[in-house]
């Protein structure tokens, strides 16, 4: 890590300890992604608000994990990536799914493929995708809400993304198992 403090709910300015509290209460640990963002409390702050609203997306588990763990294989993120394959094991998400997407192989699911492709895209063109990219998302099931939804997905994960390319964020012990490179 290139000089960057990971911070727990003890040794952090009160707003960020407050938030990395919370953050412990949910997920009964910090995880270093959000210990290293505490740096600065209105980031902090937003990453898990962004993070929140996300969570109340009209996609199920299975489908948030699918754009947080697309988004963050197309901005090489191998923290995120790591970590939300954790995440989605104990959710009890499809290991099938998750190989397919960390491996970049199709989803057997023909309506998830399409929000992996979909995600993919967005990312991949930094939003400049072709419109016939949009119908085949709709086509396949999706709302134009959802086309949002992906957009704010990919805004949480561009961001912890980011900060993991530019810091080089220590893999958490629970991620360890996941961890993930990407190919050369």
């Amino acid at each position: 890590m290139k000089s960057f403090k990971i911070y727990n709910p003890s040794n952090a300015i009160p707003a960020s300890g407050n938030v990395l509290a919370a953050v412990h209460d949910m997920i009964g640990f910090v995880p270093n992604v959000f210990a290293v963002i505490a740096e600065s409390s209105p980031a902090l702050k937003a990453f898990v608000a962004l993070n929140s609203e996300f969570s109340e997306s009209s996609f199920d588990a299975t489908s948030r994990e699918i754009i947080q763990t697309a988004a963050s294989i197309e901005n090489a993120c191998t923290y995120c990536v790591a970590g939300h394959t954790a995440f989605a094991e104990t959710q009890n998400i499809s290991g099938d799914i998750l190989e397919a997407i960390r491996n970049n192989q199709p989803i057997a699911d023909n309506k998830l493929e399409a929000l992996n492709q979909f995600t993919r895209s967005v990312v991949r063109s930094r939003g400049h995708i072709p419109e016939s990219d949009v119908e085949k998302f709709l086509d396949a099931g999706y709302t134009k809400a959802q086309v949002l939804e992906v957009i704010l997905g990919i805004c949480v994960k561009t961001f912890s993304n980011l900060a993991n390319n530019v810091i080089g964020i220590p893999l958490d012990e629970e991620f360890a198992e996941y961890e993930w490179k990407p190919n050369e």
